[in-house]
């Protein structure tokens, strides 16, 4: 029989007391768990472990992620669970923005993993026509894979996450990109991110996600309460383009790639960043981006989601990034945001909170992308 060190859960059952208490140090009593993230966590398993112990050193309680057995073939294939947990390994001691701290991390190694990029390079040089059966067959070898992962995380509780639902106003957006941009601007073109394998350059699959995008483009078009069919005709031909011109052009940092309300914690004073699942090494418009589309309430003009973008500017303060490179850059993430949600389907939201997410998600990104001209991007 495995000890508790060598064994690793893949089951919220499975984190007991004897686990934890070898794997934490202190003798653990007794372990309650609260379900957090319900429709928020599509990837994985997120749990409050309550601790009862004697011992003055454990802590009350910690936050323990584990792969969701819904989607577990695709989090396996794109490499969020390893990524995660590599970032809180490598990175995470010298942010200068709040996060949860690392208490205990284990995962199996996996050789095909840690050439992920040179991989995903081979296959963005494929023709076109191979790229979906290429793509499907690496999916069923992700999904057969038997690799565990386990993640705890300090507990950031009394903080509380804000309600992708009810998404912001422009001063609530205001704050929460005050407080991503020190990340941002820290990473700045540094070139010690180009030294980890589990970090990928934004376009290095540019391909195969703008072939997803090209097979569901008609039926997500017919799926919209507003007409963008030409938005949506003009990215089928020019969308992988539009990814390689914005990588190339936008200076390169650490991106969050998934800044959404969900993963932002809220104190009194200040906030934290959770779910670090889909970070990449890419401009930092793509996170001003990707917030915006799913939080800025769709009734806020124009007026207000500029005021949002120069203040975020201010803030970021890079000498060599001037607004209208800035908002060029933002307009271009907003436009490769629309044809990520297209393939939104292949995702398993868990529940009816997710799908409602899903949906308010699209109100707020097409109030965003309807007016922007995307022929005059690639001028």
């Amino acid at each position: 029989m495995p000890t508790p060190a060598e064994f690793m859960p893949e089951l919220p059952e499975e984190l007991t007391a004897e686990w934890l208490t070898e794997v934490l140090g202190v003798e653990v009593e007794a372990v309650e768990q609260t379900v957090l993230g319900e429709g928020q966590g599509f990837m994985g398993d997120i749990l409050r472990l309550s601790l009862h112990s004697a011992e003055k050193a454990a802590p009350a309680s910690v936050i323990a992620k584990l792969p969701k057995r819904a989607n577990r073939g695709m989090g396996e294939m794109i490499g969020v669970y390893e990524r995660e947990i590599m970032f809180f390994r490598t990175l995470s001691e010298e942010m200068p923005v709040r996060i949860p701290k690392l208490v205990y991390a284990n995962f199996d190694r996996d050789r095909g993993s840690e050439n992920q990029e040179k991989i995903l390079r081979f296959l963005d040089r494929m023709p076109r026509f191979l790229i979906g059966a290429i793509a499907a067959a690496g999916a069923r070898i992700a999904a057969g894979k038997q690799r565990r992962y386990v993640l705890l995380l300090e507990d950031l509780a009394p903080m509380q996450p804000a309600d992708q639902l009810a998404g912001l106003d422009a001063d609530g957006c205001k704050r929460v990109l005050e407080a991503i941009a020190p990340m941002h601007r820290h990473f700045w073109r540094s070139e010690r991110l180009k030294g980890h394998f589990w970090l990928l350059p934004f376009d290095v699959d540019a391909r195969l996600r703008h072939g997803r995008f090209r097979q569901n483009r008609e039926r997500f078009a017919a799926s919209l309460d507003v007409d963008l069919s030409q938005t949506l005709a003009w990215l089928d031909p020019n969308g992988e383009a539009l990814v390689r011109r914005f990588v190339a052009e936008a200076p390169e940092t650490l991106a969050h790639c998934d800044l959404r309300l969900d993963n932002v914690m809220f104190g009194a004073d200040d906030c934290a960043f959770i779910d670090w699942q889909l970070l990449r090494r890419a401009p930092a418009a793509l996170d001003v981006a990707y917030f915006l589309s799913g939080a800025l309430h769709e009734d806020c003009g124009a007026d207000a989601e500029q005021e949002v973008l120069e203040h975020y500017h201010r803030v970021l303060d890079m000498d060599d990034y001037d607004f209208t490179a800035f908002e060029r850059d933002y307009q271009r993430a907003m436009l490769m945001h629309l044809a990520m949600l297209a393939s939104t389907d292949e995702v398993d939201f868990g529940n009816e909170r997710g799908d409602a997410m899903m949906q308010a998600w699209m109100r707020r990104l097409t109030a965003r992308v309807r007016d922007i001209d995307p022929a005059a991007l690639m001028a």
